[in-house]
């Protein structure tokens, strides 16, 4: 079996297609997140409000990762255009790496 291909993530990559707003929720089906490696642990992942009224970053790993643990969610986050791959967090310029899989593009 072939390793599957990888690049790095952008923020359009990770935007829930079904996603909820505090003042649009969506229609009751879970929400569909990406699959991703974040720091090369496997992950789903995805970028949306989830029912609440900001914008955020949710990441659900596979097994814990050292910082982030085994589920992280942020609304302090970007992913620059000119630095894909990269998701800067929080106020003390923390960051992981982020990559998607090409075969789900």
């Amino acid at each position: 079996m072939s390793e599957r291909k990888t690049r790095p993530a952008r923020e359009e990559d990770l935007i829930v297609p079904n996603g909820s707003h505090a003042m649009k929720s969506n229609d009751g089906t879970p929400y569909k997140l990406r699959a991703a490696l974040v720091d090369g642990i496997p992950a789903q992942a995805g970028i949306d409000p989830f029912g609440t009224y900001s914008e955020r970053i949710r990441i659900l790993l596979e097994h814990a990762h050292d910082e982030l643990g085994l589920e992280f969610q942020t609304k302090r986050f970007m992913i620059r255009d000119e630095e894909p791959g990269i998701c800067h967090w929080g106020h003390n310029d923390q960051s992981f790496a982020i990559e998607v899989f090409v075969d789900d593009d």
